[in-house]
């Protein structure tokens, strides 16, 4: 989809209609694509616009980039995660403000970063977010960009927000896969090209873009990213654990700053749907304040 010109009739005319609120009153979601230099290919996303979005207007919204997990894509929040009703619900019941909620894909084991196959997060960064701010009417400055993401994508919120947090004033992670030294056996993170190299995982790959390593830098520096961490108890990859660790290392640089829940439930979308609406709340209510 490309905006030719920023009037609503021929915006809705070249737009592709991906779903539409069930009452008279909710936001919409389209689908998009930002050409990306990074990644020399486009960056799909999905778009979710509240209602009463107008492109030609003259409100501007916050805006929240939200990712998905490993084998995922641009539709996953929508589709499984019932992003459009968890939205619709918090701004119909006034718990967020209207925001516009970017889903991207940057590939399927992407893991939002860039490793040894390809500069992912330079794409979501200089390509994706840039993009997204010259064609909506979203806000430009950090206080009204947050981000977040689930699994992989709670990795990619951690980090990205880390590494850049004069570009974010708060973010979301949602079942992080964190792995900290190494992930296991189990995760996709030992197959994807990202941390692989001469055909095997690299563990020092993983440690160079895992979260601990920006840690250092992040304490030195400024401003802090409000961080909300959650997790199934019962998460067959030992994420709850992870997610205690995380929680307790960005206590001792932000303790007023970081929050940590722990939830029933496993490493599923159950989780991820039931922590999204307490993520979304903390995310605008920190950006609010900021």
């Amino acid at each position: 989809m490309r905006f030719a010109k920023p009037c609503f009739r021929s915006w809705l005319a070249a737009a592709v209609v991906l779903s539409a609120a069930a009452t008279a009153h909710g936001g919409q979601v389209f689908a998009d694509q930002a050409p990306s230099t990074a990644l020399g290919r486009d960056v799909k996303f999905t778009v979710y616009v509240p209602d009463g979005y107008q492109p030609g207007g003259t409100v501007n919204y916050p805006v929240v980039y939200l990712l998905h997990g490993a084998g995922g894509d641009e539709n996953e929040w929508r589709t499984k995660g019932g992003a459009v009703e968890t939205l619709d619900g918090l701004i119909k019941r006034g718990l967020i403000r209207p925001s516009v909620v970017v889903m991207p894909t940057a590939g399927p084991a992407s893991w939002w970063a860039d490793g040894a196959a390809e500069k992912a997060g330079t794409a979501i960064m200089k390509d994706l977010l840039p993009y997204v701010e010259s064609r909506y009417r979203v806000h430009k400055e950090r206080s009204g960009r947050a981000i977040g993401g689930l699994s992989m994508g709670g990795y990619g919120a951690l980090n990205l927000s880390l590494r850049n947090p004069t570009q974010f004033c708060a973010a979301a992670v949602i079942s992080p896969a964190i792995y900290d030294p190494l992930p296991p056996d189990t995760s996709a993170a030992r197959r994807t090209p990202q941390f692989v190299r001469d055909g095997q995982f690299d563990p020092d790959t993983w440690k160079s873009l895992n979260y601990a390593a920006a840690l250092d830098a992040y304490k030195a520096g400024t401003p802090r990213v409000p961080m909300w961490i959650v997790s199934g108890d019962h998460d067959y990859l030992g994420i709850a654990p992870m997610s205690a660790t995380l929680y307790w290392r960005l206590y001792q640089i932000q303790p007023k700053l970081v929050e940590l829940r722990v939830i029933d439930g496993d490493h599923e979308w159950l989780v991820f749907r039931d922590a999204l609406p307490d993520a979304l709340q903390y995310v605008d209510r920190q950006c609010r304040q900021g």
